[in-house]
């Protein structure tokens, strides 16, 4: 037999007489396949990629396998139509909180093509219900599908308040960092110009209380010298509240500013999914071997998966480190991680929070100062 499949190179060899046509195609369905895996990992990063969503993303006219017995006439906007007008309509919202309900629309493209959200019933409810739980999808994810149902609901001013679509759910517990394991990253020297990056970054993230995409966006302008009562002057950004409207502003350590500093305040924006795996190989590289139970959450049942947290960090683990360390070291004081964070206030009266920042910023340093020991005005290992 003539071997005309060469494996390393994944291609035909020159042997074939129509080897040239065939690898161009096998090529051109490579970046298919890898395009569309990575659009639906970045709509729903913290779920499995399902072989019935790739295969609806690579051919979006296909027919689900399972119809209907009875199928309604197509009538009205599809959730992806409904959602989209609703995405316009609140383009000032995070990326993330754009982006969520996409997952929605997706999968009923694959469910139920031919449904609308007008047709959804309460019996239809309870079957997307138990398709999705058949599908393993988190209780966390289940319940982002029924959000957005009820988004939908409401875009079409229809009644979006019945009891079936609520769903409750578990959060399993986020990843966050020890106070030793975070010394353990300061003190890592990398090994390349983009680790360095990655590891200061994702650093400023905690410091700051910023989301990743929000780096994106930085703008210089937005450092600030904070006057506290006594006079004195600390360095802080400007955090502007997405709910409120209201201007807060976070004090930073002397790390944090170094960081910014080394940096020239400049955070390209980078691939998500990237960035995922760089702070993975940050951890591992500092040692970062405890292991952490990333359980799964299913119908109420828990799914146990132990493994390093070297292989469970991500860049949304800097935010939940500062929260958790802040209140760790404060005494349990929610007030220091919900300045950080930039959670709103409920207070609507508090219209400048920059006010409660002066109050709070010595008690935020402090708290810093005992998470990081002698880096608290150090700079990360080069």
């Amino acid at each position: 037999m003539e071997t005309l499949w060469q494996s390393e190179a994944q291609g035909v060899l020159r042997g074939h007489e129509d080897y040239v046509n065939i690898n161009v195609r096998l090529t051109e369905w490579r970046k298919t396949v890898i395009d569309a895996f990575h659009r639906l990992f970045d709509e729903t990063p913290f779920e499995r990629v399902s072989k019935t969503a790739l295969l609806a993303a690579i051919h979006p006219g296909a027919k689900p396998k399972e119809v209907p017995a009875v199928v309604a006439p197509v009538v009205g906007r599809t959730f992806r139509e409904v959602l989209e007008e609703w995405k316009e309509e609140n383009r000032n919202l995070a990326k993330d909180s754009l982006r969520k309900y996409d997952q929605l629309a997706t999968m009923m493209e694959v469910w139920r093509p031919e449904l609308r959200p007008e047709q959804v019933t309460q019996k239809v409810a309870k079957e997307y219900q138990q398709h999705l739980l058949d599908l393993q999808k988190s209780d966390a994810t289940i319940k982002v599908h029924f959000t957005g149902l009820r988004k939908c609901f409401e875009q079409m001013n229809l009644k979006a308040d019945m009891p079936w679509l609520q769903y409750s759910a578990k959060n399993a517990p986020q990843l966050d960092l020890e106070m030793e394991e975070v010394r353990r990253l300061i003190s890592w020297r990398p090994t390349s110009e983009v680790l360095a990056e990655e590891r200061d970054r994702w650093l400023f993230q905690m410091f700051s209380g910023r989301r990743y995409e929000d780096l994106e966006k930085f703008d210089k302008r937005e450092r600030i010298n904070l006057t506290l009562e006594d006079g004195s002057k600390v360095p802080a950004l400007l955090h502007a509240q997405g709910k409120t409207g209201n201007d807060a502003a976070v004090p930073l350590p002397p790390i944090a500013v170094k960081i910014g500093e080394r940096w020239g305040w400049h955070f390209p924006a980078r691939n998500w999914q990237q960035r995922g795996d760089w702070i993975k190989e940050i951890a591992k590289g500092a040692g970062l071997t405890r292991e952490w139970d990333d359980r799964l959450i299913t119908g109420g049942k828990v799914v146990h998966n132990w493994r390093p947290i070297h292989q469970v960090i991500g860049t949304h683990t800097a935010r939940h480190t500062a929260g958790t360390l802040l209140k760790q070291v404060s005494g349990g004081n929610k007030a220091l991680a919900k300045m950080v964070l930039g959670h709103a206030d409920e207070d609507v009266t508090d219209r400048y929070a920059k006010d409660k920042a002066r109050l709070l910023a010595p008690a935020v340093l402090d708290a810093w100062r005992v998470v990081l020991g002698e880096w608290y005005d150090g700079e990360p290992a080069r």
